[in-house]
């Protein structure tokens, strides 16, 4: 959504869109009131006209002060309401030049190093899906690499050697073996490639985040005689950032890394499965009395029991608690419920599997506080079973979505109040 203003008159208006898109925001992502959403751009158009009208009338400057006044009141308001949503959408996310891409880049990079430090820091709950048994994150090299800090290096040297025959070599009894030696030589260096790949069963994009990490703890270690540049050793580890898809993977590690901090405040026991799944569409869900005539009615949503493991969130078409459903094809593909009728398209998510044990209250205490966020996370699904062996303590499994784009709301902060340029005297005049 774009606006421009050409005279400092007209700033007017800025305040009175404002306070509309912010009831567009809410009535879009938190509710299903679409007949008030249209009402509402209806009035839009129509305040927007009657300001237009009154500035050209108005003659005391002392007017436009106060409309100008309030129009600052409400960007401030306005852009504190984004930032708590975290739906700010950035110019860089649509810019195809490199250093837009290197923004979003920069953007995943410090999610991810937060990730990791949070897990070095944290010291009420453990973040055991970042080990061995989950997204097996490196936080150092391997003790022999270590001991041998010039050996890394060595490696590097060979599988860079492998990887530019790779390139070129036909032959495939050649290529298997080189295959098989660079694969030997990243698994010294800490990187197994077949248990990495595997890491797709805890979303499309681990894979790459575990190849990151490992990047991370090379580059650390590089000498500055060393003449591979850190793209060059990108390339020869097999490290692929996601451009195409970097706006849904940083929603979720902004949530990812916000629910921590909620977890260690609320003192959860242990964070022990992490999934982020892949792009959902929401869609608004068609009531019965909606339901047009010749069309079957949307079935009720089934009852959740208490106790049900992972296959549960796998199998199920999702409803939203706001009358929504995330369906895409982590989710409807296998719907269970192929009669249920989705309605108008309202943007995407970019849903989260979170699987934690901690006391009753702890949990009861973080999820509350999850439900209560301005943030756009919505729980969804929810699975709680008292572990056996140990009274007092549950098992939780809770679908998390994340809003990650909104239908007709492109919230991008640095052009909405970005300044109009001054035209010189004489220019001829453009659409704004």
């Amino acid at each position: 959504m774009r606006f421009g203003f050409g005279n400092r008159e007209k700033m007017v208006i800025g305040g009175i869109l404002t306070i509309l898109l912010i009831a567009g925001m809410h009535l879009t992502v938190f509710s299903n009131k679409a007949k008030q959403y249209e009402e509402i751009v209806r009035e839009w158009g129509k305040s927007k006209q009657d300001y237009e009208d009154l500035v050209q009338k108005a003659k005391n400057p002392k007017i436009i002060e106060n409309f100008q006044a309030k129009n600052k009141k409400y960007q401030e308001e306005f852009k504190t309401i984004v930032k708590e949503l975290n739906i700010d959408f950035p110019g860089h996310y649509l810019d195809p030049k490199p250093e837009s891409i290197q923004k979003r880049r920069e953007e995943t990079i410090q999610h991810i190093e937060e990730l990791i430090e949070l897990k070095k820091a944290a010291q009420n709950v453990k973040l055991s899906f970042m080990d061995d048994k989950g997204w097996n994150i490196p936080l150092e090299l391997p003790e022999d690499i270590r001991k041998r800090p010039e050996r890394l290096w060595d490696i590097i040297s060979q599988i860079n050697g492998i990887n530019s025959i790779l390139k070129v070599i036909d032959n495939p009894q050649v290529r298997v073996q080189k295959l098989v030696q660079y694969g030997e030589l990243l698994k010294e260096i800490g990187m197994d490639e077949v248990k990495i790949d595997g890491l797709k069963g805890y979303g499309p994009y681990v894979p790459f985040i575990n190849r990151y990490c490992h990047y991370r703890l090379i580059i650390k270690e590089k000498p500055k005689d060393i003449k591979l540049t850190d793209v060059e050793i990108q390339d020869i580890i097999r490290m692929t950032f996601p451009d195409d898809f970097l706006i849904k993977l940083n929603h979720q590690l902004y949530a990812l890394t916000d629910l921590v901090k909620i977890a260690e405040k609320n003192k959860l026991e242990d964070i022990t499965e992490v999934v982020l799944n892949d792009f959902t569409e929401i869609r608004s869900v068609v009531k019965p009395e909606e339901t047009p005539e010749g069309q079957p009615a949307a079935p009720t949503p089934p009852v959740r029991e208490r106790g049900m493991d992972d296959r549960f969130f796998e199998e199920e078409a999702m409803g939203g608690i706001s009358g929504m459903s995330f369906s895409g094809k982590s989710v409807a593909s296998k719907g269970a419920h192929p009669t249920t009728l989705l309605g108008d398209f309202l943007g995407h998510g970019a849903p989260i599997r979170f699987r934690f044990t901690g006391s009753n209250l702890n949990v009861t205490n973080f999820l509350y506080e999850v439900t209560h966020l301005p943030r756009t996370y919505e729980l969804d699904s929810l699975s709680v079973s008292t572990i056996k062996e140990r009274e007092g303590v549950e098992d939780v499994y809770a679908w998390i979505n994340v809003i990650a784009l909104v239908e007709g709301i492109l919230v991008d902060l640095d052009t909405i109040w970005k300044e109009p340029e001054k035209k010189p005297v004489g220019a001829p005049p453009t659409g704004g």
